[in-house]
């Protein structure tokens, strides 16, 4: 005899309050997000995917101005705040690189802080990343979204600018970056892929 899941008899299992994810452990917390309430298992990237995150995230804070204020951070949990105005649903994703505007020590990340948001694609989450995230952090109205690509050997092959189109709340690609990627906002910074690669 098979032993079914526990959310095979209850769908409901896979469903979070903030408050509920807020009671977890925090080597739990790192294993999912959460979209309008529903629970989403994320898979660990690889090394690779990590270091070029990492190295990604340490070049953008050499580069920030001191004013106004401003943070870099790796892989932490981003609030969806015009989401959860309109469904009263929690939702949260955890970009592998975050700019936002400084909060309160402490604070709550939401969206409207988010300045720019990364996802380095793993060959497991192409979908989520290049689909699912998209429309999200648009609607969300992140003003920047940079989609980083990864070749067969794991090293940066392309990297997609996107920027929001306010009227419409929909991403326009606006660069395809090729060897260095070269951004404006939300503030000036030219990185060379070799530099990411290690």
């Amino acid at each position: 005899m098979s032993v079914l899941p526990v959310w095979a008899d209850d769908p409901g299992a896979l469903e979070m309050t903030e408050a509920q994810y807020g009671q977890l452990p925090d080597d739990l917390r790192k294993l999912i997000e959460v979209i309008d309430g529903n629970v989403i298992r994320c898979q660990s990237g690889s090394a690779e995917h990590s270091d070029i995150a990492r190295r990604l995230a340490n070049r953008l804070e050499a580069a920030k101005p001191a004013d106004p204020c401003t943070r870099v951070s790796t892989d932490v949990d981003v609030h969806f705040s015009r989401r959860a105005d309109r469904a009263g649903a929690f939702s949260f994703r955890h970009p592998d690189v975050t700019i936002y505007r400084c909060v309160e020590r402490g604070s709550k990340l939401t969206t409207a802080d988010a300045l720019l948001v990364v996802e380095v694609v793993s060959p497991g989450s192409v979908y989520t990343d290049t689909i699912d995230k998209l429309a999200e952090y648009a609607y969300e109205g992140i003003p920047v979204y940079l989609v980083v690509h990864l070749d067969a050997n794991l090293y940066v092959k392309l990297i997609q600018e996107y920027r929001l189109d306010w009227a419409s709340r929909n991403y326009r690609l606006v660069d395809t970056h090729q060897e260095t990627v070269v951004l404006d906002s939300p503030f000036p910074v030219s990185i060379p892929f070799a530099q990411l690669d290690g």
